[in-house]
């Protein structure tokens, strides 16, 4: 029996082999296998972002364009530029540099000066709770993106204090010396960050007057343009070029008027510079001068702008005497009723001594207020809305405006009158024997408990010890600034332009020296549209704004990092906008 189930197995396990085998050829025949493909892996290569940033010290965007020079010249067709772009509302060296190398202004860096300290000319956030503001060097290496970075620069100031975390600071002797340190790093170099700095312009504006037509100026001008060009050879000539994507950044400081520099009166044009981001693959485009203007935002139930009560004392009306309080206002988005404007009580809208500006709620309309002081009384008050049909019309958002009010004497009586735009919004109304005094702090903005804050600018703020003429008044609605040559000046007792860049409001008025109004809050200066007469004007969605601490933000980019929201820079970035031009050479 075993015998048996034992040849049984046998014959069963030779029976499965031969089923097996046959299954196996069957199976060969049936299925095709294909023979190996070897496919060609492609190799995508990564090019280097470099960054060249040339810095010339003196030259305004209108001299640099009439002097063409022809090597930046021929840059255009390759760059994103203007003739207009802003460095900072204090035209200094020290300012415009400190603006460039850590992309913030003057009102927060506090730098106004050669020094490169802040707050030896009194102007800047000293009350600033930051006050180090680390160069774009020093962020990029703490990122890892920047590994070796060169400056060059004859000025042993700026060379010690804001180039200090270069790995190679390099202080040359002449502008030559820098184009021929600058070469060297270029052709045997390896570094992603390269700054140059030329000075021999505006030394030759210094000493024989800035003007194109001055002929040691513009041989200056083309001296340096010559050595822009060598370096941009240099660049095309490095034997990695191909496998490199250089930006390269030209700017300048500021310009000059006559032999100097910084005069208020010339501040507008010497701060108006020239400023050229050049790639091999960007398509040249001009971008015209921005007609704007620095501005803050009252946006939040925090920011005011304020002079205490101690200095405030000469903007009490009195009860006798002459006065016309003048402002700019636009509004972005109203707020609720006893929104407040511009004032000089502790509580606008209610029972304290003083006088106000404030909204009457969204409808458009406002309203100005005095009461008497120190014994109270009631309320006088004026609305724009008192004319009816005949008045003003309603204010509208995104629109200037300028408000006005008027205490004047006549036939021994005291009155006040409301203005909008120049035209009366309002008849008189008699305040005789009103004493308009406190001594609370003049404000301009936020105070708390009156209503939620309209989101508005208020600027250009002037108070004149005189009742203006109305025509002075209806003038006064177009004008964007006041002169000494104005037939009034010796009565302008507060004057804020409002649209310094700086931590407070600035009073110019001689009469009122030191009597700024200081800005408190979440604030920060924007572009806003220049007020123009009749106009309703708004900066186009594709509009760029050029200034020098945006550089910052480019070079941030260019090396792909974005920049830390809590460093609370005011550079913007918009180089991006073009990346299919540059994505697409590469």
């Amino acid at each position: 029996m075993k015998n048996l189930n034992h040849k049984m197995l046998r014959a069963f396990f030779k029976t499965a082999l031969l089923l097996m085998m046959g299954m196996a050829f069957t199976g060969c025949k049936k299925y095709f296998d294909p023979p190996d493909v070897f496919e060609t892996q492609k190799i995508v290569k990564v090019k280097k972002r470099k960054v060249l940033l040339v810095v010339i010290d003196g030259v305004s965007g209108a001299d640099l364009k009439a002097i063409a020079p022809p090597k930046i010249t021929a840059m255009l067709a390759n760059s994103k530029y203007t003739w207009g772009a802003y460095s900072d509302y204090v035209v200094s060296d020290g300012a415009n540099w400190k603006n460039i190398m850590t992309g913030v202004s003057v009102g927060k860096h506090g730098v106004a000066d050669s020094t490169l300290d802040v707050g030896n000319s009194g102007i800047g956030n000293e009350h600033a709770t930051q006050t180090v503001w680390p160069t774009f060097i020093e962020r990029l290496q703490g990122t890892g993106k920047l590994k070796r970075a060169v400056t060059i620069t004859t000025w042993n100031t700026l060379s010690n204090k804001l180039f200090a975390y270069a790995d190679q600071p390099i202080l040359a002797n002449s502008d030559l010396a820098v184009r021929d340190s600058a070469l060297n790093k270029i052709t045997n170099g390896n570094n992603e960050l390269i700054i140059a700095n030329y000075s021999e312009a505006i030394k030759a504006g210094i000493a024989t007057g800035f003007s194109p037509s001055n002929t040691a100026y513009k041989n200056a001008v083309l001296q340096t343009d010559s050595y822009i060009g060598d370096m941009l050879e240099a660049i095309k000539n490095r034997k990695t070029y191909a496998d490199e994507d250089w930006l390269v950044i030209v700017t300048s400081t500021h310009g000059g008027t006559n032999n100097g520099y910084g005069q208020l009166e010339h501040r507008d044009a010497e701060r108006k510079v020239f400023t050229l981001y050049y790639y091999q693959g960007f398509k040249g485009q001009e971008f015209e001068a921005s007609a704007f203007m620095d501005a803050v935002k009252f946006s939040s139930n925090s920011i005011t702008a304020r002079l205490s009560g101690n200095d405030a004392d000469m903007y009490n009306l009195g009860n006798t005497g002459d006065y016309t309080i003048e402002f700019r206002l636009r509004i972005h988005a109203f707020g609720t009723l006893n929104s407040t404007i511009f004032f000089k009580s502790s509580s606008p809208a209610n029972s304290s001594p003083g006088w106000w500006f404030i909204h009457n709620g969204s409808d458009g309309s406002w309203r100005f207020v005095v009461r008497r002081g120190p014994s109270g009384g009631a309320n006088k008050t004026l609305t724009s809305k008192d004319l009816g049909a005949a008045g003003p019309a309603l204010m509208v958002t995104n629109r200037w405006y300028r408000l006005t009010a008027k205490i004047y004497t006549e036939n021994s009586k005291r009155y006040m009158v409301i203005y909008q735009d120049g035209v009366k919004a309002s008849n008189p109304l008699e305040i005789t024997g009103e004493n308009i005094v406190n001594s609370e702090d003049l404000y301009a903005g936020f105070k708390s408990g009156y209503g939620n804050l309209t989101n508005q600018t208020i600027s250009d703020i002037r108070i004149w010890n005189t009742a203006l003429s109305d025509a002075k008044i209806l003038e006064n609605a177009c004008s964007t600034s006041v002169s000494s040559a104005d037939p009034n000046y010796g009565n302008l007792i507060g004057y804020w332009p409002g649209n310094d860049g700086l931590s407070s409001y600035k009073n110019y008025s001689p009469l009122a020296v030191g009597k700024d109004l200081d800005l408190a809050g979440a604030y920060s200066w924007e572009p806003l549209p220049i007020p123009t007469c009749g106009a309703d004007t708004a900066l186009p969605d594709n509009q760029l704004v050029f200034r020098n601490s945006d550089i910052f933000a480019q070079i941030f980019y260019w090396f792909g990092v974005k920049p830390d929201a809590k460093w609370a820079i005011d550079s913007q970035e918009f180089l991006s906008r073009f990346e299919a031009e540059f994505y697409k050479s590469l």
